[in-house]
């Protein structure tokens, strides 16, 4: 092998290693949030994250309790528990979307735009 081949050899084996680390960055990234309806949403969520050594605790406001997903899937894992939440404790009415308690009672209603209803049915998959 001459010193020409060898060179492509290693930009090749570079290039696939630079391919498939951003490919995997890619998939840990959450899903992109309205700024304005998920500040106001976040606030309500039973669930938040703190950094550790190991990654990302994700810990259960009302039962204290901490769950420790992979660090490479914490921040997907906290985009599920929201949905799974947001399923149950959000309602749309026209262009208001309503918070609702564990009674099922109004917590908070915000007045939203045609774009942020179009991302909270997309992404809490509600109606």
């Amino acid at each position: 092998m001459n010193l020409k081949s060898k060179n492509l050899l290693l930009i090749g084996f570079l290039a696939a290693f630079f391919f498939i680390g951003f490919i995997a960055f890619k998939d840990a990234m959450p899903e992109d949030k309205n700024k304005r309806v998920y500040s106001v949403i976040k606030l309500y969520l039973p669930y938040t994250y703190e950094r550790s050594l190991s990654g990302f605790n994700i810990v259960n406001k009302k039962t204290g309790e901490k769950e420790q997903p992979p660090a490479s899937e914490a921040l997907k894992y906290m985009d599920k528990l929201d949905k799974e939440w947001g399923k149950e404790f959000l309602k749309l009415d026209g262009n208001t979307l309503i918070i609702l308690d564990d009674n099922k009672e109004s917590l908070k209603q915000i007045e939203i735009t045609p774009e942020e209803k179009a991302w909270v049915q997309s992404f809490f998959e509600i109606q």
